[in-house]
């Protein structure tokens, strides 16, 4: 009997559901929290500070929470870590409306949020991997892919609107959002416990911890993603604060300038529709050479191209196959990844790539200081080419099949085999 189309499948679309409503809240709660530092001292390292708490959170906790999930039913720890994190930013509210908010309350807030997103995060993608079908995980990575330029599109304009009626606004509407969250979680009828774990007992929560790393770093295609995946996020976000720079210096209003990651997004959806396609004809390894040589070109091309608009048309284009490229990937860690070691295995692979991104806005802006904008770049540009011809130079990453070529653990063919 086949399955239903991702479009009827009625657990799946309530996870996405609730999980786009609690990215946008996300976006509007992480313009509010800088913002909100600005307005409330006028100094712009407090406010990175308050910014790069949530990730922070998320950084530190990953590796214990990754451990944990593999412990606990992914419906409670998806629901228990969203009710935290919505109970997280309701004082944050309240303190400003009494008057008695403080940098201090803003980053202790931001990193209890980061800890709960760093148990939500590889939950949610386990839930997923529940519902649906092995051979709808690739379509289903990339409608997570789409949700995310969603989120990009809707959250940061419609927060900057909340923002401007009352300062606190779109921190309350991220409290809302976590709590549809958890409501639409629980409104799912598959039932989400984790999997026995191998031997019948759980490892110590240190072992476990040291066995999802071994696991990823041991890897032949793991270990070495991990690098690539946090080049490119690294030039990325590097690239992104740059490109703020060039544009404000190119006289682009700050609007206009705002439409760039405008511009990401409708990239993003767009590649998202074309990724389902896209992973189902070009073997995972071919799409994240294809995605990398893309990017980079396109990120080169902004320092030597000066019409806005063209700029814009070039980001678009640059941005469309990274959906394909996360997804192609997300996929197939999810198949090769035993279950019982499948939440240890997300939060490592997060928490690795994410270690370094508090630090790409700071050396892109150094580059651009040093160097020029425009230089900066064509510097973080190439480092994405680099990637590619790391992914072309490393036999496994390049070889990563056709994701329907590839044989989940614990299928039963596997284990005839």
């Amino acid at each position: 009997m086949s399955s239903p189309p991702l479009w009827r499948n009625r657990d799946f679309q309530l996870l996405m559901v609730g999980n786009t409503l609690n990215g946008i809240g996300s976006r509007m709660s992480g313009l509010a929290f800088p913002l909100l530092a600005l307005w409330m001292t006028g100094n712009a390292a407090l406010a990175g500070l308050v910014g790069g708490a949530v990730v922070a959170g998320i950084v530190v906790a990953g590796v214990p929470a990754g451990a944990f999930v593999d412990r606990w039913n992914r419906r409670a720890a998806m629901v228990g870590s969203a009710l935290v994190a919505a109970a997280a930013y309701t004082t944050v509210v309240v303190a400003y409306q009494a008057g008695h908010l403080t940098i201090a309350h803003l980053v202790i807030a931001g990193l209890v949020v980061g800890a709960a997103e760093a148990v939500f995060e590889p939950a949610d993608t386990l839930a997923t991997k529940t519902v649906v079908p092995a051979e709808e995980l690739g379509s289903a990575m990339s409608a997570v892919q789409g949700r995310q330029g969603v989120t990009g599109l809707v959250g940061p304009p419609l927060g900057g609107a909340l923002f401007a009626i009352s300062r606190s606004l779109p921190v309350l509407a991220d409290v809302i959002s976590y709590v549809m969250s958890a409501a639409a979680t629980l409104l799912v009828r598959t039932p989400l416990p984790a999997p026995p774990p191998d031997g019948g007992a759980h490892e110590p929560p240190m072992r476990a911890m040291r066995s999802g790393l071994r696991f990823v770093w041991r890897h032949e295609v793991l270990g070495p993603v991990v690098i690539v995946a946090t080049l490119l996020n690294f030039a990325v976000n590097g690239f992104l604060l740059v490109l703020i720079v060039v544009l404000r210096d190119r006289g682009v209003r700050p609007a206009g300038i705002g439409l760039a990651e405008t511009a990401i997004a409708v990239a993003t959806i767009v590649g998202a529709v074309l990724s389902a396609v896209v992973l189902k004809k070009l073997p995972a390894g071919r799409t994240l050479i294809a995605g990398a040589v893309l990017l980079g070109i396109c990120l080169v091309a902004c320092a030597f191209v000066h019409s806005y608009l063209v700029v814009l048309a070039v980001l678009t284009v640059g941005f469309l196959l990274v959906p394909a490229g996360n997804a192609g990937f997300m996929t197939y860690v999810m198949l090769i990844t035993p279950d019982a070691m499948q939440g240890r295995v997300q939060s490592a692979l997060m928490t690795s790539v994410m270690g370094m991104s508090p630090l790409a806005p700071v050396v892109g802006g150094l580059l651009a200081q040093w160097w020029g904008g425009e230089a900066a770049l064509v510097a973080l540009g190439g480092l994405t080419l680099l990637t590619a011809l790391l992914v072309l130079l490393i036999g496994p990453l390049r070889r990563m099949p056709l994701l329907a070529d590839v044989q989940p653990v614990g299928a039963p063919e596997a284990a005839a085999a």
